[in-house]
């Protein structure tokens, strides 16, 4: 029970972002579905890390809630985009995992790891995302999709970083 409550939470979490995101970041949009600063692609990425089973379910409900919202999606198309959202930060994991050393508890997370898994986050999730976007038939922005998710991941994956610290000074206390 506490994992179907953890995983709602977390996938509430990122709708809240993400139409924070809208809202707020509004003036980044390039075109529909990609900006210049993305937070929630950081979200997801720290979801991924932290709790990886619970992290992706709750990235694939709260995408399939958010995608729900265009009426031009078809149910098939809604589950697809959330299995192309759901993989990007998963894949990124297992590269950090398998070929960066970053251990599971993520004690040996540095700076130009974080660097590196913003980057190659960034690299899967808007690649994969263009993909669809493209059998879709919308507007190619890579690019700025890239950056976007790179930006979104760093900016979540310092302030990861920091809460992990200050929890570790907290239970040496």
């Amino acid at each position: 029970m506490n994992m179907i409550v953890t995983t709602l939470a977390m996938a509430t979490g990122l709708i809240i972002l993400a139409i924070g995101n809208e809202y707020l970041l509004q003036w980044t949009e390039v075109t529909n579905g990609v900006n210049w600063i993305y937070l929630p692609a950081g979200l997801r990425m720290c979801y991924a890390l932290v709790l990886p089973l619970q992290g992706t379910l709750a990235i694939f409900l709260a995408s399939v809630a958010l995608a729900s919202r265009d009426p031009s999606l078809s149910g098939l198309l809604i589950v697809l985009g959330a299995g192309v959202t759901a993989a990007g930060p998963l894949l990124a994991r297992v590269v950090a995992m398998t070929r960066l050393g970053l251990q599971p508890n993520l004690e040996n997370l540095t700076a130009r790891m974080l660097w590196t898994m913003a980057a190659i986050f960034g690299l899967f999730s808007s690649t994969l995302h263009q993909a669809y976007y493209a059998w879709l038939g919308r507007e190619p922005a890579w690019v700025s999709m890239w950056i976007g998710d790179t930006l979104g991941c760093l900016l979540c994956l310092y302030g990861l970083k920091a809460a992990m610290s200050l929890w570790r000074r907290m239970s040496m206390n």
